[in-house]
């Protein structure tokens, strides 16, 4: 048996497929021993997922031609390329110290929500995984489909009002997205014959079916990615499913929404006309400034860590679209240095969003409490939770030289490669995009301030806050050891950056970019070192330090500690900022912007969706086609 799965990607994959179902059923088994169950579902996820990462390192090592692998044991045929390799990668290592946490979280929950929340995080994983490396339409569309209907019964098992409306949402959503992907697929089937990925991606289609094929696909992946407007299950979603669920949808089913539009705009279809990258890019920056604009206006903490994922899913697609746009305008730098950073960024979302998640879920177990303003105080009671959530939020306001910094630099070099191209078009859109970037920019600052602000620091505003305790050890470790590879992939992005521009090398079937093989995060016109910066940041603020403590001699005596003041008066919780006071200028500066949810979605139209007859009928619908897909996919 052990031959079967010798260390071979095809093997390490089939492996951790059956891994993720044996130990998801099994820790659903012994749902009643607390301890016993949560060790046996996080530690086989975490199993299955070193399995996944070591494959996907090997996949994307190989690099070459895209391959149709049978998988051992498996009825089912893989299709590996650098490009899957990187999204495996991205998938495995969220869902690694998902697994970690939830050895901690399922331990401590009920007997019911442990034995599903276990089994669907593990079924959501195993299909997510296959739908990665699926080589034909049907895979892709059955496993995206079971995927997003493991995520519906995750966001439901609360059953209250908002947990159902939030999985209607997400049920309608999913399900429109794979009409959208079936009607696009047929359209190809249509003229090509075939649903396999390498028939398609070797038939020469007609311009009209090309095009609507790829607006079809780009409605369908965009639902599951969570494009503004196609993004109403996402923030409802990610704030009722439990945390380390929430990091998987952010950091894995998104991500396949992403990643299917890279396949179907710059692989399957071949080179692109101008439009669809124009569009794209249109799109991008829509959903990054409105996402962080709504980010900052919520009080729910996963609320507004999710209107975040909205915001860097808008800057990963800025690198795809800048790809598609180089590719018709025959410009291979830019498209090369565009799906680099966005391929880049897509990876690095993954490790600080996880860690955010997961840090918003160790409050929230410790206190009871998600809304911002009810906290305060919680650093000094919660000090690794802190440290973790800082850095995290660092790297998602791309501050150096923290991963998020380097993969957006990129992406702003490729965006002044935009300005410098030939055409009209992209000399003009090329410095609004960059400024749309720089304005988002600012607003992840302005989250970072009162995230951490209202949260962590100032007094306590609430009981549970005043009374929390350091989450459990598997919890803690989890977000801290992604805070960390938030500071390692920043700081040694000069030396991983080329893997990178590798891989979108191979998706443009181009040389690989030069100017990324140069140990430095670096263009034709610019170049920024990580490790200097790092050093210059840490040696900067040190300096003063060393100095005062060299000359001050006995003139300046050890400051005394004592009870915090204000203006001469005794500083109580009262006089702490809140989350509202915060964000009330900009509440009001882009009052029509924030007023447009009403009008697009206005209230007798919400109150009609939302009748409970359609809730319990698509409740009852998702348990039959949950059941017909899984035979299907075991058949």
């Amino acid at each position: 048996m052990m031959a079967l799965f010798a260390l071979e990607p095809a093997s390490l994959l089939a492996l951790a497929l059956l891994i993720w179902l044996v130990s998801g059923v099994a820790g659903g088994v012994f749902s009643a021993a607390a301890r016993l169950s949560g060790l046996i579902s996080g530690l086989g996820g975490m199993v299955a997922s070193a399995a996944v990462i070591v494959a996907a390192f090997e996949i994307v090592h190989r690099g070459g031609a895209v391959q149709a692998v049978a998988l051992p044991v498996l009825p089912f045929t893989a299709e590996f390329s650098p490009l899957n390799g990187v999204l495996l990668l991205a998938m495995s290592v969220t869902a690694l110290f998902c697994s970690l946490y939830a050895c901690a979280w399922l331990a401590g929950t009920t007997s019911r929500k442990r034995s599903r929340t276990g089994l669907l995080c593990h079924l959501l994983m195993a299909a997510l995984t296959a739908a990665a490396v699926a080589n034909n339409a049907i895979e892709l569309l059955v496993m995206m489909e079971l995927a997003a209907l493991c995520a519906y019964f995750l966001i439901v098992q609360t059953d209250d009002v908002k947990s159902r409306r939030a999985g209607l949402n997400q049920f309608l959503s999913g399900r429109l997205g794979t009409v959208c992907l079936i009607l696009a697929f047929t359209v190809l089937h249509h003229v090509s014959g075939s649903l396999d990925f390498d028939v398609l991606r070797h038939t020469a289609f007609p311009a009209g079916a090309k095009s609507l094929a790829f607006l079809l696909a780009l409605a369908g992946f965009g639902l599951y990615a969570g494009i503004i407007p196609l993004h109403a299950w996402v923030p409802q979603s990610h704030s009722s499913a439990p945390a380390h669920a929430a990091a998987l949808f952010s950091s894995v089913l998104m991500k396949i929404g992403i990643i299917g539009i890279v396949k179907v705009g710059l692989d399957l279809l071949g080179a692109p006309p101008l439009w669809w990258g124009l569009m794209v890019l249109l799109l991008a920056i829509l959903t990054a400034f409105i996402g962080g604009l709504y980010a900052l206006m919520e009080h729910d903490i996963r609320r507004l860590l999710a209107y975040h994922t909205l915001e860097n899913v808008g800057i990963i697609l800025l690198g795809v679209g800048g790809a598609m746009t180089g590719v018709a305008l025959n410009l291979p730098e830019l498209a090369a240095l565009a799906l680099l950073a966005g391929l880049f960024h897509l990876f690095n979302h993954g490790l600080f969003k996880t860690a955010l998640f997961l840090g918003a879920g160790e409050i929230e177990m410790q206190t009871g409490i998600k809304d911002m303003e009810k906290l305060g105080g919680i650093a000094r009671l919660m000090p690794w939770t802190a440290v973790a959530m800082l850095v995290a939020l660092m790297s998602m306001a791309a501050l150096p030289p923290l991963n998020g910094f380097a993969s957006e630099w990129l992406l702003y070099q490729s965006l002044f490669q935009l300005s410098a191209a030939p055409l009209f078009i992209a000399r003009l859109l090329g410095p609004l995009l960059a400024v749309g970037l720089a304005l988002t920019g600012a607003l992840a600052l302005m989250c970072v301030a009162k995230v951490f602000g209202v949260t962590f620091l100032g007094a306590p505003r609430s009981k549970a806050a005043e009374e929390a305790t350091p989450a459990p050890l598997a919890m803690t470790l989890s977000s801290v050891l992604l805070a960390m590879l938030c500071i390692v992939f920043g700081v040694a992005s000069s030396w991983i950056i080329p893997h990178f521009a590798a891989v979108a090398a191979s998706v443009l079937n181009a040389p690989v970019l030069q100017a990324a093989q140069h140990g430095a995060v670096f263009s034709a016109t610019s170049a920024v070192s990580a490790p200097m910066v790092a050093l210059l940041l840490l040696g900067m603020p040190l300096l003063p330090w060393i100095i005062a403590a060299v000359l001050r001699g006995a003139r300046l005596p050890n400051r005394l500690r004592g009870e915090a003041w204000a203006c001469g008066y005794g500083h109580s919780a009262d006089m702490v900022v809140t989350a509202t006071g915060f964000t009330q200028p900009l509440r009001v500066m882009f009052g029509p912007l924030y007023r447009l949810r009403q009008h697009v979605m206005p209230a007798k139209l919400v109150s009609t969706l939302h009748q409970g007859w359609l809730g319990a009928f698509c409740r009852r619908l998702a348990f039959i086609e949950l059941a017909v897909l899984l035979v299907v996919a075991f058949a």
